[in-house]
């Protein structure tokens, strides 16, 4: 049991064995608790942002990269991804701001909009990757059936030619069906990491809420 778990349960329980304990005293410490998660949030995106440059700037050379950029264009390939850059920037702007706009100091309602603001962000965040992931890839497939000629080639075989369309359909299915199982396996993955510092945050929100009524 935590500093905070032992205060809360002290001032609930209002026993005469302990010194009353206001909600002025509570709430600097969750004030503190939060920020603190609001800072891991931070770093951790961070992280991500790092790691996944350093990835493309390693797989930059290769012969897949070298094949997407002659499918889909150098305008649209490296636009992607600058447009992608800069919304996990913002993103990540918005993380230390609302980390900076936590502090002991501030009044109980405005620590609980602050910590509804960062919940909402996070969440924002994550539906971002999921629909930037579903997008790009539905899009590269779509440019895959109509662009690559390695593509156009093995369907204009003998052994494709009459059932064309339907291997194009089921191309196009089972791209789709990838791209919702990477979805769900990153989503599960944010619920993870992500998802432990919002329940406690969430937590938070909820004790102050309480010491509101």
């Amino acid at each position: 049991m935590d500093q905070l778990d032992i205060l809360k349960s002290k001032w609930q329980a209002q026993s005469t064995d302990y010194p009353t304990y206001s909600r002025e005293q509570l709430t600097p410490l969750l004030a503190s608790k939060s920020s603190s998660i609001v800072k891991w949030l931070f770093y951790i995106a961070i992280g991500e942002f790092i790691f996944f440059v350093l990835l493309n700037i390693l797989l930059s050379d290769s012969e897949s990269t070298e094949m997407s950029i002659s499918i889909m264009g150098e305008f649209l390939f490296y636009g992607s991804y600058v447009l992608h850059y800069v919304a996990i920037g913002i993103f990540i702007y918005l993380f230390w701001k609302n980390y900076k706009n936590i502090s002991a100091s501030q009044p109980t309602r405005s620590l609980m909009k602050n910590i509804l603001k960062t919940r909402k962000t996070m969440k924002w965040y994550i539906w971002y990757n999921l629909i930037y992931i579903m997008l790009f890839g539905v899009i590269a497939t779509l440019l895959i059936v109509t662009n690559d000629l390695e593509f156009a080639k093995l369907m204009n075989q003998p052994n494709f030619a009459e059932h064309k369309q339907t291997l194009v359909i089921g191309y196009i299915v089972s791209m789709f069906v990838i791209l919702t199982v990477i979805c769900a396996v990153l989503y599960g993955f944010y619920s993870l990491i992500y998802g432990i510092l919002l329940r406690r945050l969430k937590r938070n929100y909820q004790e102050l809420k309480k010491m509101e009524v």
